[in-house]
């Protein structure tokens, strides 16, 4: 251990010696000083990780606090040499420095040679560790206000009274309003350490964490509890990101003793979840680099055995542009996976300003608007469900240029786009007339487990909800082959005639084929008729019981299978579905409607354009709008193809290669839920082309 440099003068500007071992680290000795106005001043010395974690005497706090204006700068001194520091970490130190001993403080703004590309790609992969090795963490979320002061001091006497055994509420802080702690807590939420994307690393991965507001330290855990409590009055979003944390710091420290599943894990699959559910939960968090938007997540993996090929695409490197490290990250989610899940992040996760990214590569700094549904989600299509539509073979074929940011998938082009509704598909999902009709009975159903809801009353209900939704489609998009339900359903009310009530409403319905058709229908019908079948089944499933079956002179209780999952064809059939319910977020909101060139009905991103291609990929469930563009690039096929051949699929050599960028997912009635790979497969005039998507 030695210091980094001698004393110098004082105008001259402190030099940093470099780091020679691979676990070497710098740390803070902060001078004492009984006036906070007093400049700071402070020594560095180098040590190593290892020597830190064996040292019983000599320990450190690390700091985790927001960087603030990068162009808000002070001076600080560093044995006796200037450093320049941001105004948010000067303020910071001063209120962590004691007034009569010097403290050990790792803080990386200072720690850290920022102009050594070299040492802060070794120091930030090794930052969790820092944070593991330290006695303490202080999380420094700015000045206090009269509020915040008391609410900490408050905190301060429960921790004081545990610790002699007492019950805290005999204190008199205890008498603190319930207004005063929940305005403490709304202050104390709206800092931005809590909008920062490193700051879940640092936390997690810290063994005793404390938070500092103004001259007042509490620890984590006593906030934590304190910011719960008020969750319902604060609001569920702003509590998330706090549960978040503080889940994610329990399974963690949990993990090291349990050695639960999921970490320390050489599954790519499993690793990959864990990435991706980071990425996805700190989306558009603040971060100074947009590449840390990646680098503040790895180090939250665990341990990882990965192959050295994929691990590469998730290292810290600094030297990496940023188009270059979210290509790398999302080939990474690909080939993990072996499926293009992340593709369902596009659209609102690739705002129209991410024009610096490919445009099959989610952009993480964008968040999605309210209302906004992923089709994954909203067709309950996520993870390996949507892989299940089809056989082990054939796998996610894909052809990597990183040069070109261009990822060259399988797959085939269907149809293009040919008239688009003029506004988005919000169709104002309330179906007035069906929406009470469904209150109603279901309100009886809830109130009497004993009511039997009837097939007569459940069909004026089905009737009267694919009405609605079919008259406010009509006035949206006119030019689709949707036909008009009220043949249908004059039919099956002809059928419906022949039936007496059945004592098992529920088994007569799924079992009657009332909604199939007795005479040959066109495409079109038949997917309406499954759609009617499939909202029908909805209907059944909320409002029927299972069937009452005497057991010891009792009926069974009603039970339900769980979380519905309407897989339907049909368009209209999920709009019906949805004006049912109380859904916040939904699939028809900012899409609009079109129709394809056989006048299909579809559900597309709402930059779609006439001329833009309807395609799917292999292993992928949801069909995909893509927009060709042309590419006079000899150097770029000749590499596709030098990937084809290596790779062995030499039937696809001499295929051409056709170049689009991906404007997002899509619903085609007739082509979800893998029936397209069925259908092309099974015709061997239409064999798969090389998608290069750019």
């Amino acid at each position: 251990m030695a210091l980094d440099a001698d004393s110098a003068s004082t105008g001259s500007q402190y030099q940093y010696e470099k780091l020679t071992e691979p676990d070497a680290l710098r740390l803070i000795l902060l001078r004492p000083s009984r006036e906070l106005q007093n400049p700071l001043e402070c020594y560095l010395i180098s040590t190593t990780l290892s020597n830190c974690e064996n040292d019983l005497l000599d320990h450190y706090t690390a700091l985790s606090y927001v960087w603030g204006d990068p162009s808000h700068r002070v001076s600080i001194k560093v044995a006796g040499q200037a450093l320049s520091i941001t105004a948010s970490l000067d303020t910071a130190l001063r209120h962590l420095r004691d007034s009569s001993r010097t403290r050990r403080i790792w803080a990386d703004a200072i720690c850290i040679n920022q102009n050594d590309s070299e040492e802060r790609n070794q120091q930030v992969r090794q930052m969790a560790s820092v944070y593991a090795t330290a006695q303490h963490t202080v999380i420094w979320i700015g000045e206090g206000n009269a509020e915040t002061d008391e609410l900490f001091k408050t905190l301060k006497s429960i921790a004081s009274q545990r610790l002699l055994g007492k019950s805290a509420g005999t204190s008199h802080t205890m008498e603190v309003s319930q207004q005063v702690r929940l305005s403490a807590t709304q202050t104390i939420l709206a800092r931005q350490w809590f909008r920062r994307v490193w700051v879940l690393q640092e936390l997690v991965r810290s063994c005793d964490p404390w938070v500092q507001c103004g001259t007042f330290l509490v620890k984590w855990q006593d906030l934590k509890n304190v910011i719960m409590t008020y969750a319902r009055d604060i609001g569920a979003e702003k509590v998330q990101v706090v549960e978040d944390m503080a889940r994610l710091h329990s399974e963690h420290h949990l993990s090291r003793f349990r050695h639960l599943s999921g970490y320390n894990s050489e599954d790519p699959m499993s690793v990959a979840g864990r990435l991706l559910t980071l990425l996805i939960s700190r989306r558009a968090l603040g971060v100074q680099d947009p590449r840390d938007r990646l680098f503040a997540h790895v180090g939250l993996l665990g341990s990882v055995n990965l192959d050295e090929s994929l691990l590469r695409l998730i290292e810290v490197d600094y030297g990496k542009e940023e188009s270059l490290v979210f290509f790398e990250v999302a080939r990474f989610l690909t080939e993990a996976f072996q499926d293009y899940r992340i593709l369902s992040l596009l659209e609102y996760g690739h705002a129209t300003n991410s024009t610096h990214l490919p445009s099959w590569v989610p952009d993480w700094s964008v968040e999605n608007p309210p209302m906004f549904e992923s089709l994954s989600s909203a067709l309950k299509l996520e993870n390996e469900t949507s892989a299940s539509y089809f056989p082990p073979n054939p796998r996610c074929l894909n052809f990597w240029v990183p040069e070109f940011r261009v990822m060259a998938s399988v797959g085939w082009t269907v149809a293009r786009i040919q008239g688009l509704s003029s506004g988005e598909a919000n169709l104002s999902l309330g179906n007035p007339k069906s929406k009470a009709l469904f209150d109603s009975l279901k309100k009886k159903v809830l109130n009497n487990p004993k009511y039997h809801c009837k097939v007569k009353e459940l069909l004026p209900l089905l009737t009267a909800g694919i009405t609605e939704s079919y008259e406010k489609w009509q006035q949206v998009l006119k030019e689709c082959d949707t036909p008009d339900p009220a043949k249908v359903f004059t039919a099956i009310e002809s059928q419906l005639g022949e039936f007496e009530e059945p004592y098992d409403p529920r088994a007569f319905l799924k079992n009657s084929r009332l909604f199939q058709s007795t005479t040959e229908v066109c495409q079109a019908e038949e997917t309406l008729r499954h759609g009617i079948q499939a909202t029908c089944d909805y209907l059944t499933e909320e409002l029927l019981p299972q069937k009452q079956a005497a057991l010891f002179g009792g009926a069974q209780p009603i039970s339900k299978t769980g979380t519905f999952k309407l897989e339907s064809q049909s368009l209209l059939a999920h709009l019906t579905m949805l004006g049912y319910g109380n859904e916040v977020e939904n699939m028809f909101c900012y899409r609009k409607l079109a129709t394809l060139e056989d006048s299909a009905p579809a559900l597309v991103p709402k930059l779609t354009q006439p001329g833009d291609f309807v395609a799917i990929l292999m292993r992928h469930a949801i069909p995909l709008i893509l927009r060709p563009i042309e590419v006079e690039k000899a150097s770029l096929e000749e590499s596709i193809r030098y990937q084809i051949v290596k790779d062995g699929y030499h039937y696809l050599k001499r295929k051409k290669i056709e170049h689009f960028q991906v404007v997002g997912e899509c619903f085609v009635e007739g082509l979800m839920y893998g029936e397209a790979y069925k259908r092309y497969k099974a015709d061997l005039s239409r064999q798969p082309r090389v998608l290069a998507l750019h």
